[in-house]
């Protein structure tokens, strides 16, 4: 059961990624609704990835048992790559947690899933699985480097001051004591 959840999970992240190069490539209005669905399922898988890490107990264990300094190191995957997830659903800062994201599924596609006499031996999980599984994660990689190239860096916008009539006598002074010191 928990084989299926896990592939596919990384096939929605797949299929973001999908959306997101089509966005991208495509030469003629460019549907921004297309960018957001690709957003929110690279965001929905990433969160089911975390959820997988952090509940699922063959992923649990697998994480605990392979890579180095095991429980600290689960709490702050879960934190930052949860993190990623929730950034990426709503559509904020994405271009800045894709680094995240390309940094923790890199860690954890080289520490937990190619250790392929694990998943072979230990679990059962058919070679041809785990290497689909692997695959899938390259893409998902590959697609948020694609991110990191095609997309321009957006900043939500910061508050605007409202012109009242103090803020202009306060200005008015401002220039005032300037001219003084000139």
């Amino acid at each position: 059961m928990y084989v299926q959840f896990r592939m596919s999970t990384r096939l929605l992240g797949v299929a973001g990624n999908f959306l997101l190069y089509t966005y991208f490539v495509s030469r003629n209005p460019r549907p921004h609704s297309l960018r957001r669905i690709g957003e929110c399922l690279v965001g929905i898988s990433v969160m089911l990835s975390t959820y997988s890490v952090l509940v699922v107990p063959e992923d649990r264990e697998a994480f605990l048992k392979l890579i180095p300094f095991g429980h600290v190191m689960l709490f702050v995957y879960g934190t930052i790559f949860g993190t990623v997830g929730l950034c990426y659903i709503p559509g904020l800062f994405v271009y800045d947690v894709t680094i995240g994201l390309v940094i923790l599924l890199s860690a954890s596609t080289i520490g937990v899933d190619m250790r392929m006499w694990y998943w072979t031996q230990r679990r059962g999980l058919h070679y041809w699985n785990q290497i689909r599984l692997i695959i899938d994660n390259l893409t998902i990689i590959a697609g948020a480097l694609m991110y990191l190239t095609c997309a321009e860096r957006d900043l939500p916008p910061l508050p605007m001051e409202e012109e009242t009539p103090q803020a202009e006598e306060s200005q008015a002074e401002e220039e005032t004591v300037e001219k003084k010191l000139d």
